[in-house]
This record gives C-alpha cells, sequence and structure tokens, in this order.
C-alpha cells in the first residue's frame, strides 16, 4: 500500500503541473504472457468540482468525512475510471479486476475545495498467452473529457527483440491499439 501511496504522490505532482484544471488521469499498463497490471492515477485539481465531491460524500452534513464516508468517495471516484474504461487483447474485451485502491484527499478530510486524488492498481489474468502479433486495446473517457497520458509496457521475452512501449496523451474515447512482441512470463518486469 506504501509503494502506491509514493507513486500517487509522484504521478499526481507531475500531472497536475502539465495541464489546467480538472481532471488528469494518468495509466500505465504493463504486459506479461498472460497478465495485465495496470496503475491509474485520476487527480482532481483544488477547487468547486472538489468541494462539490466531498459534499456529496459527506451524508451527515458535518463538514467532515469520515471513514464510511471517504469509502464513498473513493468508490465514487473509482467508478469515474472504471465505467468507461474498456481494455482488450485483439478485440477479445478483459474484465478490470481493481486489486487496490487508495484516496489522497491532500491531507484535508473535510468539504473543503482542496484537491483529490485516488489511485487503482489493477490486476487482469487472462487464460490463454498472448501471441506476438496480438493487440492490447485501450478506450479510456475522464470525466471533463480531457485526454488521458497512456504508458504500454511490455516484458519481452528473454532475448527476443522489444516492441517499443506506447507512451502519449490520448484524445478521451479514442481506442489505442499497441503490437505486442513475445512476452515474459508473469514476474518479469519490463
Amino acid at each position: 500500500m506504501a509503494r502506491l501511496g509514493l507513486v500517487l504522490v509522484l504521478l499526481g505532482a507531475a500531472t497536475a503541473r502539465a495541464h489546467p484544471e480538472g481532471f488528469h488521469a494518468r495509466y500505465v499498463f504493463t504486459l506479461t504472457k498472460t497478465t495485465v497490471t495496470g496503475l491509474l492515477v485520476l487527480d482532481v485539481d483544488s477547487g468547486a468540482r472538489c468541494e462539490l465531491l466531498r459534499a456529496g460524500a459527506d451524508k451527515n452534513h458535518d463538514g467532515e468525512l469520515s471513514k464510511d464516508e471517504k469509502a464513498a468517495l473513493l468508490q465514487k471516484l473509482t467508478s469515474f475510471i472504471t465505467r468507461p474504461l474498456k481494455l482488450g487483447l485483439s478485440g477479445f474485451p478483459l474484465p478490470l479486476t481493481v486489486k487496490e485502491s487508495k484516496l489522497n484527499l491532500r491531507d484535508d478530510p473535510r468539504v473543503s475545495s482542496a484537491g483529490l486524488s485516488v489511485a487503482l492498481l489493477l490486476e487482469v489474468h487472462h487464460p490463454h498467452e498472448v501471441s506476438p502479433g496480438m493487440h492490447f486495446e485501450v478506450e479510456a473517457v475522464t470525466p471533463d473529457q480531457s485526454p488521458v497520458r497512456l504508458e504500454v509496457l511490455q516484458a519481452v521475452a528473454e532475448g527476443e527483440p522489444p516492441e517499443p512501449d506506447f507512451r502519449g496523451e490520448v484524445d478521451a474515447g479514442k481506442k489505442v491499439r499497441v503490437r505486442l512482441g513475445l512476452l515474459a512470463p508473469p514476474g518479469k518486469r519490463p
């Protein structure tokens, strides 16, 4: 959980400086022969939008987010990421399995305009090994239709030439297809 928190802070700081006010999404996927692991971070800049999100979670209207209210806010922000996200392997849709999630209220648990972030760790196991030439497909939409910073990394089998990693900003709703090479078994990192 600490590793996820550190990544959230680092990605959040970099993403927040790169765009105007609003939602900022950065998704990083790592592929092996039989798994897709994703780290998905959504930052929300401070302002009225955050105040409304926090107020919506404050069910008892005391101005302070309790543990249960924070959990409800985390669930809402998680749905902002997972509901419009589509993953696939050469046309075969992959289910989204959230392994771990973390909400960062930036040290302010009150109903305020302070920014917030959510990070999700996805892990998808697919029943068949990925073959060279298949494509990993990602289609994502942010709540305000802003672009998504996307990275797709491949854990290449030993001795094999690597396929190029994909890194770039992708317009909301645009499908990205990344050609896959001969991937390593799970456990190896790119």
